[in-house]
């Protein structure tokens, strides 16, 4: 399987592991990445040449493609899990991941991920992503819950990640979070990293990745002690790894129950984090005349909080 990409303004002189994992696949990572550079995987198709150094400078405009080896059986076991099929097709779905689950196993998480459940009730699933992500075209975060596209060939995954990349997926969220922005709706464009101490999180930071988050605010609940809660309308130009939750909580509205960005997610902890990735718009990889629409109803512990939050 080949993967084309080329390279835009966003990555002009960057390093080559960083633009592929950023590029040839949503939820790469850069030791797939790295291991593709050193097996002479990648040729600069501009120029002509295989290229093996990781840190090679691409340049805006440059077209590079991967050829893709058969991935190893996989060792990951198999688990029993509720994965609902939302939209199917031979060769790509769409599945409703529950909050709770983690897409694939991480460093310190040994708890069964998306990935086992995905081994146990389907045959075929991509293995672009590597071993530990087969099927896994992009991700979302543990707690957060929501619709979620799972490629079922490699060719799919190619397709998809490509109209990732194109940034062609419309990802709609919605969220209750703390207080209410200044301004009902609006644009946040700030770059995000990975936070200086503490490893689990990201933060706003000025050399941080370009992330873009649109918002409107769709509801505002006074509360009988006078704290407020607001229903959020969220969309992404980019995927940044907790670009709402950071995006929210810099403009001091934190989303209600996050245990990482906000101080008083204790208080909430029978919701979980009240973050939901309710619908995708895409056009079908393979027939151009063809949009995909697949969106969820709100989860019962949305609705339980909307009832229950005027008495907070």
């Amino acid at each position: 399987m080949q993967i084309f990409v080329t390279v835009s303004e966003d990555y002009d002189q960057s390093r080559l592991d960083v633009f592929l994992k950023d590029n040839a696949g949503d939820d790469l990572s850069r030791s797939t990445v790295q291991k593709w550079i050193d097996s002479g995987f990648v040729t600069n198709k501009t120029k002509d040449q295989v290229v093996h150094k990781n840190g090679y400078k691409v340049t805006l405009g440059e077209e590079y493609v991967v050829d893709v080896i058969a991935r190893p059986p996989s060792r990951l076991e198999p688990i029993p899990m509720d994965i609902p099929v939302l939209y199917d097709e031979e060769e790509f779905m769409v599945i409703h991941k529950k909050a709770g689950i983690a897409c694939h196993s991480g460093p310190g998480d040994d708890s069964p991920s998306l990935v086992n459940g995905l081994l146990h009730q389907f045959k075929n699933l991509s293995g672009t992503g590597g071993e530990r992500r087969p099927g896994i075209v992009h991700r979302l975060d543990k707690p957060t819950e929501g619709v979620l596209i799972i490629a079922k060939t490699d060719r799919a995954h190619a397709a998809l990640s490509k109209l990732f990349q194109d940034r062609l997926v419309e990802k709609t969220y919605y969220s209750w979070v703390l207080q209410a922005p200044v301004e009902a709706e609006g644009t946040i464009n700030l770059p995000i990293g990975r936070h200086p101490v503490e490893r689990v999180k990201m933060c706003v930071r000025e050399d941080g990745r370009m992330a873009i988050t649109h918002y409107r605010t769709e509801k505002i609940v006074q509360t009988q002690t006078g704290r407020k809660f607001s229903l959020m309308k969220l969309g992404l130009e980019t995927g940044r790894t907790h670009q709402i939750r950071v995006h929210m909580s810099k403009i001091g509205c934190p989303v209600v129950g996050d245990s990482l960005y906000s101080r008083s997610a204790k208080d909430y902890t029978q919701y979980g984090l009240l973050l939901f990735a309710k619908k995708l718009d895409f056009p079908h990889p393979f027939l151009p005349d063809k949009r995909i629409v697949v969106e969820l109803e709100f989860p019962e512990r949305f609705k339980i909080f909307e009832r229950k939050c005027p008495s907070y």
